[in-house]
This record gives structure tokens, sequence and C-alpha cells, in this order.
């Protein structure tokens, strides 16, 4: 039976009331297997990319021994450095974006990511060696090709997978309609659903990783679990953090509202609050609730907002 996208998505945020959880289910992808073929994966010649995550070095001291990134193994507690030692990450003094094939809106939204105090993201790249000369000796160089985003507020807990639509459509749930394939691995599982509660994202953010699923791509971290329904049981796991992939596409336009109890709140989303009366509440019956300079809904002040909220 034929789904339209909509209809798939929704089933994957919204199983059939029947279904139920069953929390202790073995995971295929937990182990830290990246670790065991690090050396095969991580190909220093420049020949095999690989999935690291980044973050950038704030250290203060003359280059190439600061200021470059540090840089760790994706699913793995120890990465192969460039001088064959093993750590829990590793550095880079030198990179390149510029094979990621972004351009403007798309290098804004990975170095917005990147230059944070906690700030990392998840590339695909290979680290060959870098000689500086003079002496000063062979350090990583970060080769991106790919650069993945977080998207949710969460940490992430669990294996990192990338999942894909299976092409598998069902009358009956649960239905293994997707694939999931660990990165740095070979381990691939099918699932049946993927449980977003977790992730803190919201429903428009969940509908737009779900979509991104079919074209740029989506990788996720979770925890394995089952799922029961009329058609059996199957594979689920919950979605902690999610990553999509960086592209110069441009960021969905805010359609601001007013919400709250007297209409009090300006938001892109809908906002439930206390429903005392204030007198400057009326103030904002006229005002204009849009996006403001920062990119987030607020009201415009104008003269009139002023005068009335002086003056309620």
């Amino acid at each position: 039976m034929q789904l339209s996208r909509l209809s798939f998505a929704l089933a994957l945020i919204v199983p059939l009331a029947a279904a139920c959880t069953d929390d202790s289910a073995m995971d295929e992808l937990a182990s830290d297997d990246a670790t065991v073929g690090d050396e095969s994966k991580a190909d220093f010649a420049g020949g095999v990319y690989t999935y690291y995550f980044v973050s950038p070095d704030f250290r203060r001291c003359a280059s190439p021994f600061c200021g470059g990134v540090f840089y760790r193994l994706a699913n793995a507690t120890k990465t192969t450095c460039v001088d064959g030692t093993k750590a829990e990450r590793c550095y880079a003094a030198s990179h390149d974006w510029t094979k990621l094939n972004l351009g403007t809106v798309g290098m804004d939204k990975v170095s917005g990511a990147l230059n944070t105090l906690t700030g990392e993201i998840l590339v695909r790249a290979t680290i060959p060696k870098k000689d500086w000369g003079n002496g000063l000796g062979k350090f990583g160089h970060l080769n991106p090709r790919e650069a993945w985003l977080p998207q949710g507020p969460n940490e992430p807990d669990g294996p990192l997978a990338k999942v894909e639509d299976s092409g598998v459509r069902c009358i009956t749930f649960p239905c293994p309609s997707l694939r999931e394939k660990k990165i740095n691995s070979s381990a691939t599982a099918s699932l049946s659903d993927l449980g977003w509660a977790e992730s803190g994202a919201t429903d428009e953010q969940i509908g737009n990783a779900l979509d991104k699923m079919h074209t740029d791509g989506l990788i996720i971290s979770g925890t394995r679990y089952t799922v029961s329904g009329p058609g059996g049981t199957g594979k689920a796991r919950t979605v902690s953090q999610f990553w999509l992939r960086a592209t110069d596409e441009a960021p969905a336009a805010k359609t601001c509202m007013k919400t709250g109890c007297s209409g009090q709140i300006c938001s892109d989303e809908q906002r439930f609050s206390t429903c005392e009366f204030r007198p400057e509440y009326a103030c904002y019956q006229a005002a204009t609730c849009e996006v403001q300079a920062d990119g987030e809904c607020g009201f415009t002040q104008t003269a009139e907002l002023s005068t009335c909220l002086a003056n309620p």
C-alpha cells in the first residue's frame, strides 16, 4: 500500500493507538566497534571520509600549536591522532571548509554552530598530516566534505545512526519502514518507529527532519526499544539529539502571532499565560507583532505603543 510522505511522517510521530512499547530490546548498534576499526576508517592519506565531532580550539597561543580544532571519532571512546596515539580527542592545526561547497548562507550556519563555547558539529572528513615547515612539526589538517548541525537542545544519548526510508510499506503496525546505519560502522538494522519525545524538538522541527531524511539525510542519536501492535513486534529508537546536513537553504521565515490569555505575548507558537488583566495589556491590541531585528518575534516599538505603556 503506497503511503504519502505526509502520512508516512505522521505514522512515525503518532503510532497507532493499539501499539505499546518495550524498553528491554537488545541494541545491535551499541558496541564500540568504531574504535576497533579506527585505523582502517580514518585514512590519513585522504582516501576515506569518516565522521568526527569537531569543536573549535579557544586556547591562546601561537599557531599552529593553538587555534585549530579538536576532533573525536563518532561512536567511539578513543580516536587515533595523526601521530598514532589514541586519545579521547585529537588536535588539527588547520582546516579547509571549501570542499563543503557551501555559499554564504550555509557557511554562516556552520560558523554559527561552531563559534560558541560549547559549539560542536559533526563532519564527514579526512584528516591527513600537514608539515608546517621551519621545524614546527606535522599536525592534523581537517578536510571536511559534509557538515551536520545539531538541531535539538539535548546532549546525544546512544549510538549515532543515519536513518533512511527502507522502501517497505505496510497496512498494519509495526512496519519496518526505516533503516538505520551506524556511523563509522557496517552495522545496520530495520526500524519501525522513532521516539521523538526525548528530543525536545517542536512538531515543526520533527516534520522538517523527516522530510530531510528523504533528501539531504538525517542522523540521530538514541537508545533501542521495541514496539508491538497488530503486526507483531518491531525495533525502534528514541531520538535524544538529531543532526541535519548544512545546506544553503535559507532558514524558514517565522510567522509571528499574538498569543497568551490577553494577547500580550508575541511569539511564533501558541503560548499560555495566567489570565489576570493588566491595563497595559490593552496597549498590545493595536500593536504590531512581527519578526524583529534579532530574528525573534516581538511587538514593534512605536511612539504610540511607548506612550500607551507609559500611561495605560
